[in-house]
């Protein structure tokens, strides 16, 4: 950290520089104070390269990266302004050095060190390979940083990992990059397994303070871009991806050092020829850590490790777990606890005179001394000690928003307080209290506590919990405070805590769909029949077998809850009737299926209704004293007619609530409900249809408006009704608010996720109406109601068994949501 000279900039937007964090081959780091007191990093790009149209192109691509990135161990961006002059984001500020500058203090770190360190690393570049498919490229010793509660990245991609950075012939950009792999000397474009070699060798040499690969030349730096293969970046109209890695040891303008030295270019083509050929040097790595690193290093990119797999050899409990167990050195500690001193200090100058133009001067940090353990060990040598770095402190439970300021210092007393303990020999844990969700052990998660939130950063879950059983079907459900997980088992789970308060397992029911009957019983949807329990305990108080329900010689199987309106639940099952007990003579099983109509209160059977081949009722939604669904619309008589009629027409019809007869059926213009619909109290019909989003009065088929979409291959998905706003999202990640009158749109929202691809998130709404969720494989973003402003995003952390991606689940109650993903759940705080 240094204070401003001349030349640097004296504010980014609403942010006022107060010193320079640290310089990097593209990109500078300014300790920044905002308007409203909070105090942010704002890395900005290097003006000699903000003109060069590729770099601001790359720019904003792996700006656009960041929200795939989220989670706790890559940094949030709260803010950016990629057009300006200068194109630039904010993050959240922690103290933190990056890797090269520990290793450089202290040598090498401590084995359980190194192993958190990778884990978290690893379960990034899993989230990334999930959700982008390519390669990261964004790992260096000098983006990955090191804080009091963990690790984290502060880049993006291989723009803003590189050593240097110029504008290349025709207008391209030469990109030099920290690492090189076997596949990239050889002249191919890395792939996933890439970044995992990478990963191997940080790690290598932060276990050992040396480059795996290093041959100790004269005057070279080991993890000097001289050692560095050269990215040679296209330009966007060539169609060439700015981050295509040419040949090894290519001189391109820019790359250090500059052409014409011939003694660097060499040592650039030495060091790609160990790369290529040489085995690493793991001899000093503990020996428990050389397996795993070898397999990292393998020159094949086929026999390296996933990233998922990767992480659970390092961290058999989780990267979170790892974290909390280790122990930075004293010497970390200490220059975290001086770097937080040396801001708080500007902060207070700040604050006596917010207005003051001179800017004050940085205290004077440590710098690295000529005996040091790193010089030992041949650790490249730093200038100075200290310089922050960014990071998203993960708030607990929003309760009301306090001033930004004041939540900074004592966060930053926080760590100041907790490193210095750790220095002086008091015991503490550097590597962070354990506030970051993970499966729990034994079934039985332990209450977080609860920190203040920061905004823009993700909410710490408040608990976290594992299904014990092997299988899970049918649907969660909340009965006030109590969360029921249905499965092999049913379990029941204290919404508040994440505590286990019972587990009921009798394979003959396995549990399916509980509903809540009352305040003291539940009904459970089973294999068998129907199921009536205690919420307190889980004591059986009745049971019903599907039997009672049925005639003479049939007998039921997939069952599914279709809907429920007070005490009547309405649900279908697959009825068989034996040969000989129907009325068919060809000797075969008659299967019909059927839909049953039932009181749980009274226990007491309504009506069952067989279905035709046409009413599969893949959806139901009571209205009125009606039950409303639809159907394949029958085939008109006439050739000419079927002809035009759009294929997947639905026929929209309703059932008597009390005795399940048709009341009216009618089409409505060529809506198939491809999704779930909508119907609001008042019987307006709101359903996604191709490109549009519709609404029609629903007993007239009266269409009230509509929204296309403006691209042509975008699809909305289910609309939600919350009061007088209507919620949707489409396949471009983009989430609306719309008036349900008019359709008039009152805000939109990107989340942040891949454009155009998949499915169309789902959406869901906090208990209070305050809070918007958007759903999708890789994430859930949080915006605020009435202004639509992204307020955070919540990934899953660890390993989580889904069999492949698939889309989160919610269940929101009063300032909680209930985030599933895989049989994993976790409470998350929402306003």
């Amino acid at each position: 950290m240094r204070d401003l000279n001349g030349a640097d900039p004296r504010r980014f937007g609403p942010y006022r520089t107060l010193a320079v964090l640290r310089e990097a081959g593209t990109t500078r780091s300014y300790l920044a104070r905002g308007g409203d007191g909070r105090t942010v990093t704002v890395t900005a790009a290097e003006p000699r390269l903000a003109a060069v149209s590729v770099f601001r192109s790359r720019f904003r691509q792996e700006l656009a990266a960041a929200a795939r990135l989220a989670g706790p161990w890559a940094q949030p961006v709260l803010d950016s302004a990629p057009d300006d002059p200068v194109p630039w984001f904010a993050s959240p500020f922690t103290p933190s050095l990056s890797l090269a500058e520990a290793v450089a203090l202290t040598g090498p770190l401590p084995e359980p060190v190194v192993r958190a360190l990778g884990a978290a690393l690893a379960e990034t570049l899993e989230r990334t390979r999930a959700a982008a498919g390519g390669a990261f490229q964004g790992l260096g010793p000098e983006v990955v940083l090191l804080a009091a509660d963990g690790p984290r990245i502060s880049a993006f991609g291989p723009l803003g990992a590189a050593t240097a950075a110029a504008e290349g012939p025709g207008g391209g950009l030469a990109v030099t990059l920290g690492y090189l792999t076997p596949e990239q000397v050889a002249g191919h474009r890395p792939g996933p397994p890439a970044d995992v070699f990478v990963l191997g060798t940080l790690l290598a040499y932060a276990a050992t303070g040396t480059n795996p690969f290093d041959a100790n030349d004269a005057g070279a730096d080991p993890l000097d871009a001289d050692h560095a293969g050269t990215d040679h970046a296209g330009t966007d109209h060539a169609g060439t991806d700015p981050a295509d890695t040419g040949p090894a040891g290519a001189d391109h303008a820019g790359a250090r050092p500059v052409a014409g030295d011939v003694s660097g270019s060499a040592a650039r083509h030495r060091a790609a020829e160990r790369i290529a050929r040489q085995e690493p040097d793991l001899a000093s790595v503990p020996e428990e850590l050389r397996p795993v690193l070898a397999r990292c290093l393998a020159k094949d990119p086929a026999q390296r490790p996933e990233p998922s797999v990767l992480a659970a050899v390092l961290a058999p409990s989780g990267a979170a777990a790892a974290v909390s167990a280790g122990r930075l050195p004293a010497r970390l500690t200490a220059a975290l606890a001086e770097q937080a001193s040396a801001v708080l200090g500007l902060e207070a100058r700040e604050d006596l005179d917010d207005r003051e133009e001179a800017v004050p001067a940085v205290p004077a940090t440590p710098t690295v001394p000529d005996a040091s353990p790193a010089a030992a060990t041949g650790a490249s040598p730093a200038s100075e000690v200290g310089p922050a770095g960014e990071r998203d402190v993960p708030p607990a439970r929003p309760t009301t928003r306090r001033a930004a300021g004041p939540d900074r210092r004592a966060l930053l007393t926080g760590v100041l307080s907790g490193a210095a303990g750790l220095a002086l020999g008091g015991g503490v844990t550097a590597w962070a209290t354990d506030d970051r969700p993970r499966p729990a052990a034994a079934g039985k998660p332990a209450a977080r506590k609860p920190r203040e939130p920061v905004p823009g950063v993700p909410p710490a879950a408040l608990w976290a919990y594992d299904m014990p059983d092997t299988l899970f079907y049918g649907s969660p459900a909340l009965h006030g405070d109590v969360l029921l997980l249905p499965g092999d088992s049913l379990v029941a789970l204290d919404v508040r805590t994440g505590r286990e308060l019972w587990r009921r397992k009798e394979p003959v029911d396995n549990a399916s769909h509980p509903v809540r009957v009352d305040d003291e019983l539940l009904v459970v949807l089973g294999v068998q029949g129907l199921l009536w329990r205690s919420v307190k305990d889980g004591a059986r108080r009745h049971k019903v077998p599907y039997g009672q329900l049925l005639e003479t010689g049939e007998d039921m199987s997939s069952t599914h809850l279709v809907a429920r309106d007070g005490a009547v639940v309405w649900f279908k099952g697959n009825v068989e009737k034996a040969a000989g007990a129907g009325t068919r003579t060809d000797g075969a099983d008659e299967k019909t299926i059927t839909l049953f109509a039932y009181d749980v209160v009274r226990r007491e059977p309504l009506w069952r209704r067989p279905l035709a081949e046409h009413e599969y009722v893949a959806w139901a939604l009571p209205h009125r004293g009606l039950l409303v669904s639809s159907r394949d619309a029958p085939r008109p008589r006439d050739a000419k007619a079927r002809k035009k009629q759009p294929e997947g027409l639905q026929e929209f019809y309703t059932l008597d609530r009390a005795s399940g007869e048709e009341v009216w059926a009618r089409t409505i213009d060529d809506l198939t409900v491809g999704s779930l619909p909508t119907l609001s109290g008042t019987g307006t019909l709101y359903a996604a249809q191709d490109r549009e989003l519709r609404a029609y009065e629903l007993r007239t088929g009266r269409e009230l408006w509509r929204m296309r979409h403006a691209s042509p291959d975008g699809r909305y998905g289910e609309p939600v009704l919350t009061g007088d706003t209507l919620y949707v999202a489409d396949n471009d990640q983009v989430v609306y608010a719309l008036d349900p009158v008019s359709g008039r749109q009152q805000w939109s929202r990107k989340t942040g996720f891949l454009d155009g691809v998949g499915s169309p998130p789902s959406v869901a709404v906090s208990a209070s109406g305050a809070a918007v969720l958007s759903l999708d494989a890789v994430q859930v973003t949080a915006f605020a109601a009435a202004s639509g402003e992204r307020l955070w995003k919540f990934q899953a952390v660890g390993e989580q068994d889904t069999g492949g991606l698939e889309p989160y689940g919610l269940l929101t109650v009063d300032g909680i949501c209930v985030v599933r993903y895989g049989r994993s759940f976790y409470g998350v705080p929402v306003e």
